[in-house]
C-alpha cells in the first residue's frame, strides 16, 4: 500500500482508495507529448475493470473551465478516481496536471491508493510538442503560443512511484514500462 491507514485514513487525511487489487497509472507531460495516446493504449491492453479520466474531458469540456489554482476540476478528477477505484476499478488517469496547480491532490492520491500505482512524466522538449502537435486531429484548436503558455520544464510530482520517459520512448514503448511497472498486464 502507498499510504499509510489508520482507522480508514491514510497519512494524508483522505480515505484510502481503491484495493489491493486495483492499479492506478497516472500520465503527465506537457501538451502534445503523447499522453493520450499512451493512455489509451495502456487502458485498453488492462482491459475491462479500467477507467481512463481525462483531465481535459473533465476541465474543458464537461466543466467548461479554465486550468485555474483551485479549479473545480482539481477536485472533480480527485472525485472520479477514488470512485472508480473504490468501485474495483483500475484507472488510467492522463493529463498536463501541472505540479502547481495539481500536485497536492495528485500527491495525495498517489499516498492513499492502496493498490499498485505508477506514474509516468513525459519529458519531451517543447519543440517537439509543437512539432507532434501539427500532425494531430486538434491541431487547429489551439496554438503553439498557448502550448507555450501551459510549458513547464521538468514538472515531476516527485513521488517514488514516478518514472521519467524522454521522447526517443515510442508510445508503446512507454506502455510496456507502465505495464510492467503496476506488476503486468
Amino acid at each position: 500500500m502507498s499510504g499509510q491507514s489508520v482507522s480508514g485514513q491514510s497519512v494524508s487525511g483522505q480515505s484510502v482508495s481503491g484495493s489491493a487489487g486495483t492499479r492506478l497509472a497516472v500520465v503527465r507531460g506537457p501538451s502534445g507529448a503523447g499522453k493520450s495516446t499512451v493512455a489509451a493504449e495502456l487502458r485498453r491492453r488492462m482491459g475491462r475493470g479500467t477507467a481512463l479520466v481525462q483531465q481535459d474531458y473533465l476541465r474543458r469540456i464537461l466543466l467548461w473551465e479554465k486550468d485555474v489554482p483551485g479549479g473545480v476540476n482539481i477536485g472533480l478528477i480527485d472525485t472520479v478516481v477514488r470512485h472508480s477505484l473504490d468501485a474495483g476499478y483500475s484507472v488510467v488517469l492522463e493529463g498536463i496536471l501541472a505540479y502547481d496547480h495539481y500536485g497536492p491532490m495528485l500527491t495525495a492520491l498517489v499516498a492513499d491508493h492502496a493498490g499498485t500505482t505508477a506514474c509516468a512524466y513525459l519529458d519531451v522538449p517543447f519543440d517537439e510538442t509543437i512539432r507532434r502537435h501539427t500532425t494531430r486531429p486538434q491541431a487547429a484548436d489551439f496554438t503553439p503560443e498557448q502550448m507555450a503558455d501551459w510549458f513547464t520544464l521538468d514538472d515531476r510530482l516527485g513521488v517514488e512511484e514516478e518514472f521519467v520517459v524522454g521522447q526517443e520512448s515510442s508510445a508503446e514503448e512507454t506502455v510496456g514500462k507502465l505495464l510492467a511497472a503496476l506488476g503486468g498486464s
